[in-house]
Order: structure tokens, then sequence, then C-alpha cells
């Protein structure tokens, strides 16, 4: 259970930059590799990180598609 004493980290962005949806793609790919070879799921743990990541790449894939139409 979660210890309510202590809440969850609230990150706010300071700045940002655009990029275009392949740059974007290709930094969620690398991500999501990185990720994945770093952790070691053990089954029936939290894969909902993994699974929204996935989920980004394939969106952004589809708009660059659509873009370069």
């Amino acid at each position: 259970m979660d210890d309510i004493t202590h809440p969850p980290v609230r990150l706010q962005a300071a700045s940002s930059v655009s990029i275009s949806s392949r740059h974007a793609l290709a930094r969620v790919n690398n991500f999501l590799d990185d990720f994945q070879a770093r952790s070691t799921p053990s089954k029936g743990s939290d894969t909902s990180i993994t699974v929204q990541l996935q989920k980004l790449g394939k969106a952004l894939e589809q708009e660059c598609i659509r873009q370069s139409k």
C-alpha cells in the first residue's frame, strides 16, 4: 500500500523544444529499447509503462506516415 505521508514527486517542465514526429519516434524507440534492456520483468509484473510507450510509438509512427503522404 502507498505511504500517504510521502506523496509522489510532481514533475513540471521548465522549458520545451519542438521536435518532429520522426525525431520523437526515434527517441521513444531508443528509450523503450534501453528501458526493456534494463528491466527484468518477473511474471505478473506491472508492464503499464512499457505498454503506454509502445502505444505512443505506434501513434507517432502513424503520424509520420500521414505526414509523408
